[in-house]
């Protein structure tokens, strides 16, 4: 049995994380094929949008605890020497998720931790079933946060929220993360594919490679001056005026049709 399955469907590409057993936990085989993924669908105008999701009835658990047991075995400078490889190896993921210009969304049942909880913090939208449960567990065994987790949390509830997430090994459910800006709707568990559907259905009413670079202007604002900002908005804009999508987009608004835009360069 794969542990990960990722299927192309819909306009879109789904991942779904397949190791049940284990709630889903993750191992850095699993992460290099959606490094891979995710490379594959970048400059792909057939993929509008990216899916995370977890097989039975989680998300995903994060690290994998029996992975931890094991290096156990290891001396110290083996086991640290593990550590950081490990992370910044699979950090690489989450530098190629972080430049996708492309929607990405999470769907969460039941419970999204550690690792996990880094897929959903680095999403554009999060549909959280009534049963999702989102743990900051990397504290509660004696780790640090990793995998862009301390990246993306103070900039998804802020600061503070996030220090005090960081500090208690926090444990929110749906209510509780909605509230702090992690996730966006919570919907019955089997009515998380029909949220999804409409959700997509407003993707095909914008230009998916100028939402792809609005999307890139906003997530790097926050490192750039406005000077900078500025001239990045005009190499954006000066791309987009010269794509069929522009010509569309300008075409149906005089003709009062609804636009047919293919997110195709030429």
């Amino acid at each position: 049995m794969s542990e990960i399955l990722i299927e192309r469907r819909d306009g879109g590409a789904f991942v779904t994380f397949n190791r049940p057993e284990s709630r889903n936990a993750l191992n850095t085989n699993m992460v290099d094929a959606i490094a891979a993924l995710i490379a594959s669908i970048d400059d792909d105008p057939e993929v509008r949008y990216l899916v995370f999701q977890g097989a039975g009835g989680h998300f995903s658990a994060g690290g994998d605890m029996e992975a931890f047991g094991q290096s156990l075995q290891l001396s110290s400078d083996e086991r640290r020497a593990s550590f950081e490889g490990r992370i910044r190896h699979n950090g690489k993921c989450f530098l190629l998720l972080e430049a996708l210009q492309k929607p990405v969304i999470s769907l969460v049942r039941g419970a999204a931790a550690g690792a996990g909880l880094s897929f959903v913090l680095a999403s554009d939208f999060v549909f959280a079933a009534e049963d999702a449960m989102f743990i900051f567990a990397q504290p509660r065994v004696g780790l640090s946060l990793d995998l862009s987790l301390t990246y993306h949390l103070p900039r998804v509830v802020g600061p503070k929220i996030a220090r005090q997430l960081a500090l208690t090994g926090a444990m929110l459910d749906a209510d509780g993360a909605r509230l702090k800006g992690i996730v966006d709707e919570i919907h019955p568990h089997d009515k998380l594919a029909d949220a999804l559907a409409s959700l997509v259905k407003r993707f095909g009413g914008v230009a998916p490679r100028a939402a792809g670079r609005s999307k890139w202007l906003v997530s790097g604002s926050d490192r750039r001056s406005l000077d900078d900002q500025i001239e990045q908005e005009a190499l954006a804009l000066g791309a987009c005026a010269v794509e069929p999508d522009f010509d569309e987009g300008v075409q149906s608004f005089l003709q009062k049709r609804r636009a047919a835009f293919t997110g195709k360069v030429v």
